[in-house]
């Protein structure tokens, strides 16, 4: 048992790895899974060996009792584990706006582009899977071209979605 938990720990770490890097919800839940498996295998082995160790020590009916606080530790455990992996996986399908911190990048990204004469408002985000959607309203001088409108859109894109993969960027122009 100890084996296995042991083996399964450093395979659930690698997933959780992929999983994050691919913002894959299955694979971190395939991961929870093994994880899952780590706590089971570690209770029984230590219950077991405390069992075995006490009985020798304390010849007391109280050891009996180990088994089921260790089941319930476990439990409580793998429902904390389960509860956080629910709230994850169940905010995409709230279309749930992107993190603080991804949206400060994207303000700092696009505020790099603006001046005295280019403002930004209206910025909005959401997450769906592992795809971004960031949308906001782009104000431009009315003496810009639609060329020069273009091309400062394309740039601000291209900078957005070289900080954060995968992501779908929607701009709309504006003139002052």
């Amino acid at each position: 048992m100890s084996l296995s938990a042991i083996i399964n720990y450093f395979i659930s770490r690698r997933i959780y790895k992929v999983a994050k890097s691919t913002d894959s919800i299955a694979l971190e839940a395939d991961a929870l899974h093994l994880k899952v498996d780590v706590y089971t295998s570690l209770g029984v082995a230590s219950g077991l060996f405390l069992m075995l160790i006490l009985s020798y020590f304390i010849k007391n009916p109280i050891i009996h009792y180990l088994d089921p606080i260790i089941a319930i530790l476990v439990a409580v455990m793998i429902l904390r584990e389960s509860f956080i992996l629910f709230v994850k996986a169940y905010a995409p399908l709230l279309d749930e706006a992107l993190s603080d911190e991804e949206v400060d990048q994207i303000k700092d990204k696009i505020t790099s582009y603006c001046s005295h004469t280019v403002k930004f408002h209206d910025l909005r985000t959401r997450k769906a899977g592992n795809h971004r959607y960031v949308d906001f309203h782009l104000n431009v001088p009315a003496t810009f071209s639609v060329k020069e409108a273009h091309d400062l859109c394309d740039k601000i894109e291209d900078a957005i979605k070289c900080k954060l993969g995968h992501t779908e960027v929607n701009i709309h122009v504006e003139t002052l």
